[in-house]
């Protein structure tokens, strides 16, 4: 009886014979038992990782502002203390980069909350730079390197700058020179760009635009940027609106050649925009040689008839529903109102400014002589 038994339970441990529990299972796959192992390993990796993104969504600021400002501070140490365990557990991790960024992001903060200390951003910086564990991280030390040098830069005056220091100025030039496919190559072409703009250097201008196009073609600031070097191009050469006014008037400003022009661009909603309207008509009614034509943001032209009704705008509007979205604010760069075009008497381009110069360029077309 003891050898019968003895047979049995040997019996039972062969893979593939019945023993006391029954049929045995064969033994899985390799590939299946290393995907049992990744999913043992992985699991407690995505856990980690969906606090450290639940930690990422601030709360919205409340009363009293000194409580608000203290958890803000708890969230982000925190938020470090989180992803710097994630780093240290998985180093090679599929969330390795964003860690990296969230981390650099979280160090920045801290250091810039309440007027604190960026020396541990510099030195987390500084090791980075020397090993970059990949092109993302290496863009991101670069990134943040720039950003406490412009953080020292406004820190040491008081008095708001005109103009970027032309340093940092440089500093955005190279990253963007040696990162062209960094994700933050947008923001900075845009700073360069823009003083590149203040300068007058056209060329400049056209640089940042054809990189942009290269490597960033669906981004917004490509096309914000492309459309604001179009309207410089596009000064000294013939420039008209033709569309269909809110009244259902066709009118092309082809039709004024002979009269200096201004093309202005504003909505009932801003009232920056309404103010500077009523001295234009101001202007007008002074200068009876001078044509004005309204584009309007607004999102019915039923509300530009009845804001130009009410504030006694004796011209032409348009307004094709898309606001910001229309065809003339995508082709010439509009991004802030009022924005004034002028256009002399030969229907050319003179220039385009916001609020605080239209006055100027209307004298100016108003004493251009047509040839």
């Amino acid at each position: 009886m003891g050898r019968a038994c003895l047979v049995i339970l040997l019996g039972a441990a062969r893979p593939g014979t019945v023993g006391a529990l029954g049929q045995v299972p064969p033994p899985r796959p390799a590939d299946a038992r290393q995907a049992d192992r990744r999913a043992a390993v992985e699991q407690p990796e995505d856990r980690l990782w969906q606090d450290i993104r639940a930690l990422t969504q601030s709360a919205p600021a409340t009363q009293p502002y000194d409580a608000w400002f203290a958890a803000a501070e708890r969230r982000l140490a925190t938020l470090l203390a989180q992803v710097e365990s994630y780093l240290t557990l998985y180093p090679g991790g599929t969330h390795r980069d964003e860690a990296i960024r969230l981390q650099l992001a979280s160090l920045y903060e801290l250091g810039t909350l309440r007027g604190g200390n960026l020396d541990p951003l510099r030195q987390r910086v500084a090791e980075y730079l020397r090993a970059p564990p990949s092109d993302a991280a290496l863009h991101e030390a670069a990134y943040w390197e720039i950003l406490c040098r412009r953080t020292a830069a406004t820190q040491t005056t008081s008095a708001p700058a005109a103009a970027p220091d032309a340093d940092l100025v440089g500093a955005y030039r190279t990253y963007i020179e040696r990162y062209p496919r960094s994700r933050y190559v947008p923001r900075l072409a845009t700073l360069v760009f823009e003083d590149a703009l203040r300068r007058g250097d056209r060329a400049a201008m056209r640089a940042i635009v054809e990189l942009l196009k290269q490597h960033f073609p669906d981004h917004a600031a490509t096309a914000t940027l492309a459309a604001q070097e179009n309207r410089t191009e596009a000064v000294g050469r013939p420039f008209w609106l033709a569309a269909v006014t809110v009244d259902g008037r066709a009118l092309d400003t082809r039709q004024y050649v002979g009269s200096p022009v201004l093309i202005v661009v504003w909505a009932d909603f801003d009232a920056a925009a309404r103010n500077c309207v009523q001295r234009i008509e101001e202007f007008r009614t002074a200068h009876p040689d001078l044509r004005v034509v309204g584009v309007a943001l607004d999102d019915g032209a039923e509300r530009t008839a009845a804001a130009s009704r009410s504030l006694n705008l004796d011209w032409p509007q348009f307004n094709d529903r898309l606001g910001w979205g229309g065809e003339f604010a995508r082709t010439w760069g509009v991004r802030r109102i009022p924005m004034v075009f002028a256009i002399d008497r030969e229907g050319r381009l003179a220039g385009s400014t916001g609020d605080e110069g239209w006055e100027k360029l209307a004298v100016q077309v108003l004493r251009t002589s047509p040839k």
